[in-house]
């Protein structure tokens, strides 16, 4: 019987690997499906190039709606956009492999066949196009965050253990008086800890205050990105010149409580990045889900310059919600670090529940 330590070392393999590996498993029966199909074609007289051709392209189709089900989460705006691409770098793959076998005049002696040929010449150059597949057709996969506060009482010691390396990159939250009255002193020291203990993550910081200047330049030179919320009693376009002389990029964040009707179209042509918070208070963990952020999400994702957008959801975020949530990052808490197996739930929320 395998040990739960084996058990969990093979899963956190399968979680680092798990794209390339479905991409193999999807991309080994798409082609036994396109060699199916020609074979059928041919059968049925149509010819043996248009069989080729059709079948091909039937293989392709096959492979990029599994792909998009089963192994990457893309934007309904932008799935046209990403079959596009797949169409066309999986037509250069191929004919990159017709090419090395006219090169190369590839054969098997007696068991030389069409079907073997294209199972083994395609397996040579599988990386390749994997690679361009994930650099191109599928670079809008989802992005999970963990979110841990800087205060105190925050034992990042403990949340590593808890995590790991999981996460695509560490959400720091930073609250002060004027947002909650009772906000925990802010201790800078926990993001000197955050680097050591995830090195090359990204750190995001969401600033939960009414004046988010002096923050802004205290936390800069530990985020890549800093959140800062509408709501503020300083002006905001003075806020979103101090990043011209930061390394850190500015993002906004919309309470989903809120309404925004009529200004999406400006806050957009403003920020590239953008944080719907779906909790009824912030600076809280541990709240529900505010149902009414799906309008705004929606609301977003109808916007005319939607594909410049970076839309993160933060608050509340569990397996019944994220189901319904078309954004390219979650932001979640306590729903990781409170669950038995933090490490598992991560990988849970990343795939939209379609792992375990």
């Amino acid at each position: 019987m395998i040990s739960s330590n084996l058990l969990k070392e093979l899963t956190f393999i399968f979680y680092r690997f798990r794209h390339v590996i479905i991409y193999t498993l999807i991309g080994f029966f798409s082609i036994l499906c396109e060699l199916i199909i020609r074979k059928f074609l041919i059968a049925i007289n149509i010819g043996e190039i248009p069989s080729t051709i059709l079948s091909i392209t039937f293989g392709i189709l096959i492979a990029f709606f599994l792909n998009i089900k089963l192994n990457f989460f893309i934007k309904k705006n932008l799935l046209k956009k990403a079959l596009i691409y797949y169409f066309l770098i999986s037509i250069i793959s191929i004919s990159l492999q017709f090419s090395i076998n006219n090169f190369t005049d590839f054969h098997l002696d007696i068991f030389y066949n069409y079907e073997i040929e294209r199972l083994i010449i395609s397996g040579t150059i599988f990386i390749f196009a994997y690679l361009l597949h994930k650099r191109f057709s599928f670079k809008n996969s989802a992005r999970l965050g963990v979110a841990i506060y800087a205060s105190k009482e925050t034992n990042v010691h403990d949340i590593f253990q808890k995590i790991g390396i999981y996460p695509d990159f560490i959400h720091v939250d930073i609250v002060d008086e004027s947002f909650v009255k009772d906000a925990r002193p802010i201790n800078y020291k926990k993001y000197e800890l955050i680097k050591q203990y995830w090195k090359g993550k990204e750190i995001h910081t969401h600033l939960m205050t009414k004046n988010p200047i002096n923050l802004i330049k205290n936390v800069s030179k530990f985020s890549d990105l800093i959140f800062f919320h509408k709501e503020i009693n300083e002006n905001i376009n003075e806020v979103i010149n101090l990043f011209d002389n930061l390394n850190s990029k500015p993002g906004i964040v919309l309470h989903a409580i809120n309404n925004y009707d009529g200004e999406l179209e400006a806050l957009t042509s403003q920020f590239n990045n953008i944080m719907i918070l779906s909790i009824p208070e912030a600076g809280y963990s541990g709240q529900k889900f505010v149902k009414k952020s799906f309008d705004l999400i929606n609301k977003i994702n109808e916007i005319q310059k939607r594909k410049k957008i970076n839309l993160f959801v933060d608050g509340g975020i569990n397996m019944e919600n994220i189901r319904n949530m078309n954004v390219e990052n979650i932001v979640s808490g306590s729903d990781v670090l409170n669950n038995k197996d933090p490490r598992e739930q991560i990988m849970r929320l990343k795939t939209f529940g379609r792992y375990i």
